[in-house]
C-alpha cells in the first residue's frame, strides 16, 4: 500500500472520531422550564395589585425587603423573600397555610440575629394615619403592616417628594379591608436592611395629601413631621388657613342693602377693645420625647398672639380658633 493511501486513511479515521466526540444528545429536560414558568405565573398572580420591590419586580433596591404578604380572612400565607441571616420571619395574623413556593431570591446583606418586630396599623378607625407614624428601627428588624378600613398601600417614597413612589423602591401594593370587614385583616412584613431613615406614604387617592405618611428612623435634621408637612404642602388641596400663615378664604359677598330703621340714640360710649399684641415672634415652647419616639410638645400663646385676628378659623376647624384648612378633612 502506498504512503498517500495510507495517510488518508487515517485521515478519515480521525474525523469520523471527531464527528462522534462531538455529538450532543438530545435534552429532555424542556418540560422543567415550562413548570418553572407556570409556577412563577401563578406566584406573581396571588400577589396584591401594584407590590412591587426586590424579590417582586426587577427593583434591586434593597433598603427594606419584603418578607411576606397575606390578604387576610384566613387567605395563605404568600412568602416572597426569605428573611436575611440570623433573622426569623414574624407570624401573620392567621396561621399561615400552604402557599406556592417563591422564587429564590437572597437578601444581599447579612443582618446580626437580634432583632424585633414593629407593628404597625395603616388607617381604620384613627382615620389616615399610620399608627405609629414613625419608629426607631435596627437592621434587621422586622415591620409588619396591618391593613385597616378602608384601602391602603404603604409604599416607599423620598424625604425630598413624600408622595412619589421611589423608583425600584418597595410598595405593599393596595391591602383593600372595606368597613375593616376582612378579619384577619391584611398584613405585609419587611425587613429593615438600612440604618439610614426611609420614607414611605399611602398611594391611595390623596391620602398622602392629607398628611398619611410614616417614616423609620427620622433624624433631626429630617423630622416625621417635616416629612408629613411636605407631603401636605406639596399634594395637599388647599394651603393652610390664615392662623397658620396661609391665605384666608375670600369672603362672601354682602347682603344687598336694606333700608335700616331709625337709629337709636346712642348709649354711653363703650370701651374701645384693647388692641392684640403683635404677632410674629418665636415663642418657646417644652417637649420631651416619650416611649414610641413622638414628640410631646406645648406652648402656651395668648389670643392676641395669633397672625390675623379678624381672619383666624374662617374656612378652618380645630385648635384656637381654628387652624387646620377644612380642605384637609377626610371626605
Amino acid at each position: 500500500m502506498k504512503f498517500s493511501a495510507v495517510l488518508a486513511l487515517s485521515a478519515a479515521v480521525m474525523a469520523s472520531a471527531k464527528s462522534v466526540r462531538n455529538h450532543y444528545p438530545v435534552r429532555r429536560d424542556g418540560h422543567k422550564k415550562g413548570e418553572k414558568g407556570q409556577a412563577q405565573a401563578g406566584y406573581i398572580a396571588g400577589l396584591p395589585a401594584g407590590m412591587t420591590g426586590f424579590g417582586v419586580s426587577n427593583s434591586q433596591v434593597t433598603e427594606v425587603i419584603i418578607i411576606w404578604a397575606n390578604p387576610g380572612a384566613g387567605a395563605p400565607t404568600i412568602n416572597i423573600n426569605p428573611p436575611a441571616a440570623g433573622a426569623a420571619a414574624p407570624p401573620a395574623a392567621a396561621p399561615p397555610a400552604a402557599a406556592p413556593a417563591a422564587p429564590p431570591a437572597a437578601p444581599p446583606a447579612a443582618p446580626p440575629a437580634a432583632q424585633q418586630t414593629h407593628q404597625v396599623t395603616v388607617g381604620g378607625a384613627a382615620g389616615l394615619v399610620f399608627v405609629p407614624d414613625q419608629i426607631k428601627a435596627n437592621v434587621g428588624d422586622m415591620v409588619v403592616f396591618t391593613f385597616m378600613s378602608q384601602n391602603h398601600t404603604a409604599t416607599q417614597s423620598t424625604f425630598a417628594t413624600p408622595c412619589d413612589p421611589l423608583a425600584g423602591g418597595m410598595n405593599s401594593g393596595f391591602m383593600a379591608n372595606p368597613n375593616n370587614s376582612v378579619s384577619p385583616p391584611p398584613q405585609v412584613a419587611m425587613q429593615v436592611m438600612v440604618s439610614e431613615p426611609l420614607w414611605f406614604y399611602c398611594a391611595q387617592a390623596n391620602h398622602c395629601g392629607k398628611g398619611m405618611t410614616f417614616s423609620i428612623n427620622p433624624t433631626a435634621a429630617k423630622t416625621q413631621a417635616m416629612f408629613q408637612s411636605m407631603a401636605i404642602a406639596q399634594k395637599g388641596k388647599g394651603a393652610g388657613g390664615a392662623i397658620t400663615g396661609g391665605t384666608p378664604p375670600a369672603a362672601a359677598p354682602a347682603a344687598p342693602a336694606a333700608s335700616a330703621p331709625a337709629a337709636a340714640p346712642p348709649a354711653a360710649n363703650p370701651a374701645a377693645p384693647a388692641a392684640p399684641a403683635a404677632g410674629g415672634e418665636i415663642q418657646q415652647g417644652t417637649g420631651q420625647i416619650n416611649g414610641a419616639g413622638a414628640c410631646v410638645c406645648s406652648v402656651t400663646c395668648s389670643s392676641g398672639s395669633f397672625p390675623a385676628v379678624g381672619a383666624q378659623g374662617v374656612g378652618s376647624f380645630g385648635g384656637m380658633a381654628g387652624s387646620l384648612p377644612m380642605a384637609m378633612m377626610e371626605a
